[in-house]
This record gives C-alpha cells, sequence and structure tokens, in this order.
C-alpha cells in the first residue's frame, strides 16, 4: 500500500507517523521546509517540500500510483484541490479534511469531482462528546461490528467491590469480557488470574446494554440533563444542536455578534454572552445545577480553567479540548474527567478509512501499546475450521468475541472460527504479525 500524506502538521505527521509504523510505504508532502527537515529527523517516509495543491508536487509525490490521498492542511480549499488533483493524475482513493460549513453543504457532490471521502475535525469532535454523555459513567467509549459490540473504559475506585477480585471468580456478567487494563502507563492484556486494584482503567466489551449496566454500576455519576458549554465554535454549535433535543444546554461566550449570531440558529440552547471567569455570572446562570461543563474553546488553558470551575461548583462531568496533545494526561491529573484532542481523534478516524481487506476497525489503546482489532478471516486462513485450543497463541493476545450475524459468542477452547465471522481481539503490538498470520495477512 502506498499513502501520500498532505500537510505536515500534527494531524498529517501522526497519519504518517502510524502508516510508518505499520509498515506502509508513505510520502508527506508540506509547505513549510524547517517542518519537513523535523519530520524527516522523526519518522522513516520520504518528505517532499511543496504545496499538496501544485500538480507538479503531486506528480513527484507519485499520485499517479497511490493507493491513497490523504490532505489534512488547515486550509479546506488546499485539501479538495490537492484530492480532485490527485484523483485525476490516478490516485485510487482520496480523503479530505474539511470544516464544518463544507461538510453541512447538501449542494456539492464531493466524490463527483474526486474526493472519496470528506470528514470535518469539528463534527468528529462533536459525535465524540454526545457519546461520552450518554455514559457519562464511561471514561470513553466505542462501538464495534456495526455497533452490535460496545467496548467502554471505567475506572476501579477506591470504592469499587472489584479491587482484590480475580478475573476468574467470574464477577462480570456472561457475556461480557475484559479486553486489556491500563495500570498506570502499562496496558496488560488480562489472563484469569489477573487481580484488579484501585485506579485501574479497564477496557470491558459486550452487547451494549450489558455493558453500559456493568459500567453504570461502577461509578456515582448520574445521567446528564444539564450540560454548560464553554465557546461558541462551530463545534460547540454542533454540539449544541445535537444535545438540545434531549438536554438542557447552555453555551457561553464573550463576543457579542458570535452570541447574536448562534442564538438564531439554536433552537432550545440558552446563549449567555458573558465570561466563564465571571463567578458572580455563574452563579446567576445557575452553575450548581450543572451537570456537565464542556469547554471546546481553542485555548487550552481557559477549557482546563473552565472545567475545574464547573467540578467546583458540582458538575458530574467535564469534558476538555486539548490542542497540545503532551497535556492531554495533565489535564486529566488535575481533575478534568474527559481530555479530548482533535488531532489525535482526527488521526484514529482517519486510520478506520484507511483499513482495507479483512480488516473492519483498529483502536489503539491509550499509550499505543496494544490494539482492539475487529477483522474477518481470507478464505486462506489458517485459522479456518480449526478450535481455538488447537492454535498455538503467544501471550498477550486474547480473543474477545465472535460475532456470527446477529450472535456473539464469548469464545472457548472448543469454538471456531468461520468465514463470515467477525472477531474483535486484543493484542500487544509486538503480536500483531501473529494475528496477520492467522487470518490471512490481512493488510493491517
Amino acid at each position: 500500500m502506498y499513502v501520500i500524506v498532505i500537510g505536515g502538521g500534527l494531524t498529517g505527521f501522526n497519519i504518517a507517523k502510524l502508516l510508518v509504523e505499520e509498515g506502509i510505504d508513505v510520502v508527506l508532502v508540506e509547505k513549510n521546509p524547517t517542518r519537513c527537515e523535523e519530520i524527516s529527523k522523526k519518522i522513516d517516509a520520504l518528505v517532499i517540500q511543496g504545496s499538496g495543491s501544485n500538480p507538479k508536487v503531486l506528480v513527484e509525490a507519485g499520485a499517479k500510483n497511490a493507493d491513497l490521498i490523504v490532505a489534512v492542511t488547515n486550509s479546506s480549499e488546499v485539501n479538495l484541490l490537492s484530492c480532485i488533483t490527485a484523483k485525476n493524475l490516478g490516485a485510487h482513493k482520496t480523503v479530505a479534511k474539511i470544516t464544518i460549513e463544507y461538510s453541512s453543504s447538501k449542494d456539492i457532490n464531493l466524490p463527483k469531482v474526486g474526493v472519496d471521502y470528506s470528514f470535518a475535525p469539528g463534527t468528529i469532535i462533536a459525535y465524540d462528546v454526545e457519546r461520552i454523555l450518554e455514559l457519562p459513567s464511561a471514561l470513553g467509549i466505542q462501538a464495534l461490528a456495526d455497533g452490535k459490540v460496545t467496548m467502554a473504559e471505567f475506572l476501579i475506585s477506591e470504592e469499587s467491590k472489584y479491587i482484590g477480585k480475580s478475573l476468574k471468580e467470574k464477577i462480570f456478567p456472561e457475556d461480557t469480557i475484559i479486553g486489556a487494563v491500563l495500570k498506570g502507563d502499562e496496558i496488560i492484556i488480562p489472563t484469569g488470574d489477573y487481580v484488579f486494584e484501585e485506579r485501574d482503567k479497564v477496557f470491558i466489551l459486550g452487547k451494549p446494554k450489558i455493558v453500559e449496566n456493568v459500567v453504570e454500576r461502577c461509578s456515582d455519576c448520574e445521567r446528564i440533563r444539564k450540560v454548560l458549554i464553554v465557546g461558541a465554535s462551530n463545534t460547540a454549535v454542533q454540539l449544541a444542536k445535537m444535545l438540545e433535543r434531549s438536554m438542557s444546554v447552555k453555551i457561553i461566550d464573550n463576543e457579542s455578534e458570535r452570541c447574536e449570531e448562534i442564538s438564531k440558529i439554536l433552537q432550545k440552547t440558552l446563549v449567555i454572552k458573558g465570561d466563564i471567569m465571571d463567578i458572580s455570572l455563574l452563579k446567576d446562570e445557575g452553575i450548581g445545577e450543572i451537570d456537565a461543563v464542556i469547554s471546546l474553546t481553542k485555548h487550552d488553558q481557559l477549557n482546563l480553567f473552565s472545567c475545574l470551575i464547573g467540578k467546583y461548583f458540582g458538575a458530574s462531568k467535564s469534558v476538555a479540548r486539548v490542542e497540545n496533545i503532551e497535556l492531554v494526561k495533565f489535564f486529566e491529573d488535575m481533575g478534568v474527567d474527559i481530555a479530548i484532542s482533535p488531532k489525535v481523534s482526527v488521526a484514529e478516524h482517519v486510520m478506520r478509512f484507511i483499513r482495507m481487506g479483512g480488516l473492519k476497525s483498529l483502536i489503539r489503546l491509550p499509550t499505543g501499546q496494544a490494539e482492539i482489532i475487529e477483522l474477518s478471516p481470507e478464505p486462506n486462513a489458517k485459522i479456518l475450521e480449526k478450535t481455538l485450543k488447537e492454535i498455538t497463541l503467544p501471550e498477550d493476545i486474547l480473543f474477545l468475541i465472535i460475532v456470527r450475524g446477529d450472535e456473539l459468542i464469548i469464545p472457548r477452547g472448543e469454538n471456531m472460527i468461520k468465514i463470515d465471522d467477525k472477531v474483535i481481539i486484543s493484542a500487544k503490538i509486538e503480536k500483531i504479525k501473529k494475528i496477520k498470520e492467522l487470518f490471512g495477512n490481512i493488510d493491517f
């Protein structure tokens, strides 16, 4: 597989880095010569200095033979033009990062002009936050197998009934399985002997309702009914539109014109002109009754303080946008429940689109040491028509769920993998090669 990434910012860099780590041939195009030099020192990829919208640069990058073009500069126009030009040069597939304004337009048929797939980072963030608020007890939540399986992350608190219990004691419902545990900075693929400790972060998979029930019992966090959004960005407005259907929503921003503008767009959301640091104003607006504070400005410091203020006044959930990737853990250590990096979210989103063949989905777990993989076997796969106990698996690979039609199977030694099954597996990064071999050398 041959991929050209256009844009060497943090998003483009992260995508290129992930692709290189998986053995995919990558060319990265970046306009800034200094940035080109920095990237060349960090990843094993050809870096070309120039604009991705320039046909000569695309020809030099090899667009004619490219399996995929991923355009993720900060300009929607450059990204669209790059994809359209590359498609005309012979590129097989194209992906463009665009703004919410472009993505919401129904007048443009982008695939028709050469942009196979487009996405708006703000939309990704809005959907991520909505999912978090729907299950506030979870630290994170993902859908797998076309929504038939849910993976949720939850914290083992100091009062948890799971502390000191091992997995072999069958402490979780039969239709669920623990895929991984994050202990400090280490990801563990657990065996039956694993004993849970306070502050463990646990990744549980199973049927959506059962997983939700388990996670809800692990936290005092109640259903979110009242939300305060800090900052009137396009992402914030899109999120408010989504939430106001089922929740009471307020947005606070200090720009009068922007407040007036969005108040005409939002039907049920209360728009407040003011400063999040104005405590008197917050009290007047009922800050003490808010269940969740979501801060989505482009200023990390403001997002941190906004969330801490919300928590101080009693909000049970806080979510902050974080521009600086290195601050994500710091935010959470400081008391923010969930810190979301748009650049990381976008990179993961694009990587899901890039997956080809039998690989349906791939979720890289925190710290990057392990992945949750959803895949189907190729017709020549070694794993077909053998019981799992007949297959020798190294440590740190765990078969989690077999999805066969509408049936979810927690695999045991006597189970077999069939050709149309979707199989969900957790594994350490260094063991991925073994999974590829078993499933028919699927291109990850």
